[in-house]
């Protein structure tokens, strides 16, 4: 089930964020998601437009949206390959009509599962928190 966030699942939420982003990311230290655990939960994610799928009563992803753009996309990693991202992905998309977000390069997983939802690489920058390129892509 998809619904708004609750201020409740904050901590929930980064805590996906954080044992997501280490797998998804081994490139960037973990150190670096560490150091912005409090951030992710006191300041980007309550300024986000979240929501979350909820299975069995617990949150096992979750997407923010910042207009028409993914700020995140994470699905809990015991949770992974059940189509929870593709089906907040696409909820998203139902949402608001086009959508636009930044993957790094690297996480070539990432990078294919937005290519296959349709989503098209448009160009690409360099992250000035990680230094790390990553590519932007763009559905419409």
């Amino acid at each position: 089930m998809i619904r708004t966030y609750r201020e409740t699942d904050l901590e929930e939420m980064v805590r996906i964020w954080y044992d997501a982003s280490i797998i998804a990311h081994p490139f960037v230290p973990a150190s670096f998601w560490a150091l912005h655990k409090s951030e992710m939960k006191e300041k980007y994610l309550p300024l986000a437009e979240n929501y979350v799928f909820e299975q069995e009563g617990k949150v096992a992803g979750f997407i923010s949206l910042v207009g028409e753009r993914v700020c995140a996309l994470f699905v809990a990693p015991e949770a992974q390959g059940r189509g929870i991202g593709k089906i907040l992905l696409e909820h998203a998309k139902t949402q608001k009509g086009r959508l636009s977000l930044k993957v790094y390069r690297d996480n070539k997983k990432a990078t294919r599962f937005y290519e296959r939802s349709g989503l098209k690489a448009v160009g690409e920058e360099v992250d000035e928190h990680t230094g790390c390129l990553q590519v932007l892509m763009e559905w419409e």
